[in-house]
């Protein structure tokens, strides 16, 4: 079994209609060179307002591991841009009042666009129970074309555990993809640590990873993630989304009967 590899970005913030609100300060910033419009700075700093006021709400936060990976092994920015989606995806601002844009110059140079306002945010119900965590474990943080990965979980009690994987390149319904349970392997009830593929289903599939064709020849290394699933019931979801879809799907689910973990890996392209 391998991953596919494929391409592109989209964003739609979607939320069940008995999402929670509450109205929180937001401020964010941008310095920003002359080649960048100011409009397109503004936009930036806002999109930041909006996910630390987010942020605060839901608890959500770019891991560390994951800005060091992000770091020393792909494009920063892209890497930057997926963290601020995600954060965007616990909630969704319903409404805004009193907001401000003010742009300085700094430096001589640069400029820095700060937007601020007040925003009604909508997001997930319930509240996470601390008592139901994975921990989720990657066998490797960076990998060669063609090579292949382990995933160990940690479940504080027993859970109902899939697996999804996110390419953040690809559009629509291709962008998460399901790769635990499989036809393989189906076994998604665990109380005990345990590797995906097992020793069992070690010998009848592993979960290769494969560079994008798509992406540019100069391009060495690509950032994915996989989106791990813990519930306490079985949940019927599909085997394909988009992000958006997949998100609204899981939001639907109370924060206290379910886990989200995300995590981050490269993919170094291969030999030419």
């Amino acid at each position: 079994m391998s991953f596919p590899a494929k391409a592109a970005l989209a964003l739609l913030l979607l939320l069940p209609a008995g999402a929670r609100g509450e109205w929180v300060h937001a401020r964010g910033s941008t310095i920003f060179p002359p080649e960048i419009s100011e409009s397109e700075a503004c936009q930036q700093a806002e999109d930041r307002a909006t996910a630390e006021a987010i942020r605060r709400l839901t608890g959500e936060s770019f891991e560390s591991d994951e800005a060091v990976l992000c770091t020393e092994t792909a494009e920063e920015a892209d890497c930057n841009r997926h963290a601020l989606i995600w954060t965007l995806l616990g909630g969704e601002i319903h409404a805004t009042r009193d907001k401000t844009l003010e742009v300085q110059t700094v430096q001589d140079v640069f400029r820095q666009c700060v937007v601020t306002f007040d925003a009604d945010i909508q997001f997930n119900a319930g509240k996470p129970d601390p008592n139901f965590t994975l921990g989720v474990r990657l066998s490797n943080a960076v990998y060669r074309s063609g090579e292949s990965l382990s995933i160990t979980l940690s479940p504080s009690q027993p859970m109902v555990v899939q697996i999804f994987q996110w390419l953040p390149y690809e559009p629509g319904d291709g962008q998460v993809l399901r790769v635990f349970p499989n036809r393989f392997d189906d076994a998604t009830l665990t109380d005990k640590p345990t590797t995906i593929p097992d020793q069992k289903a070690g010998g009848r599939y592993q979960l290769t990873l494969l560079f994008p064709e798509s992406q540019a020849k100069g391009r060495k290394v690509i950032e994915e993630y996989l989106l791990v699933v813990a519930s306490r019931k079985p949940l019927a979801l599909r085997a394909s989304y988009s992000l958006a879809d997949f998100n609204a799907s899981i939001a639907e689910i109370p924060l206290q009967d379910r886990r989200l973990v995300r995590r981050a890996y490269s993919i170094a392209r291969g030999s030419p």
